[in-house]
């Protein structure tokens, strides 16, 4: 199973055309950004990050060099920085996809692609086609499990005065 962190425009209207727009990301790690990480920056549009894997480069290459390592250290530059941006690149993506004026819609497990939007626009579409999303949550507060559910032990204790094993104080 895979999990898919879904994106849709933030003004709020579910309509045809934003439909089009959601975004679906899988959280994996990212062997492209593991391997060609300049260039799986530069074609995300990741600027900063570009920048940042630069100066990381020439950091460790000239680092490596003046301490002597020679080859190695152009090694370390090459792995070292990749291996951060193949493990962070989904975030990468989805903070850019932030700035850029979406929100975080719904996280979503299915086996693949096809079928995390098939699961997500079931949801979606029950939604008035017109209708503003009111809250940055897709669901409603009231489909929310209790945050306390009535069991036998809490109203045991509630009718005895016990604050979890510990009983008030003057009654045994």
């Amino acid at each position: 199973m895979a999990t898919y962190l879904v994106f849709e425009p933030a003004d709020g209207m579910r309509t045809q055309q934003n439909a089009e727009r959601v975004v679906f990301l899988r959280e994996k790690f990212s062997a492209w950004a593991f391997v060609f990480t300049p260039f799986w920056l530069l074609r995300h549009r990741l600027w900063l990050g570009f920048l940042v894997w630069l100066v990381l480069f020439i950091a460790i290459t000239m680092i490596g060099n003046l301490l002597g390592f020679g080859p190695y250290s152009a090694l370390a530059a090459m792995y070292f920085p990749a291996f951060i941006f193949g493990l962070e690149g989904v975030n990468l993506r989805a903070r850019k996809l932030m700035r850029k004026g979406y929100r975080d819609a719904a996280v979503v497990i299915a086996e693949d692609l096809e079928t995390a939007e098939r699961r997500f626009f079931e949801t979606w579409k029950n939604v008035p086609s017109e209708a503003p999303v009111k809250s940055d949550h897709p669901y409603a507060p009231n489909a929310s499990p209790p945050a306390y559910p009535e069991t036998k032990l809490a109203v045991a204790s509630a009718e005895r005065n016990v604050i979890g094993m510990f009983p008030t104080p003057g009654q045994r």
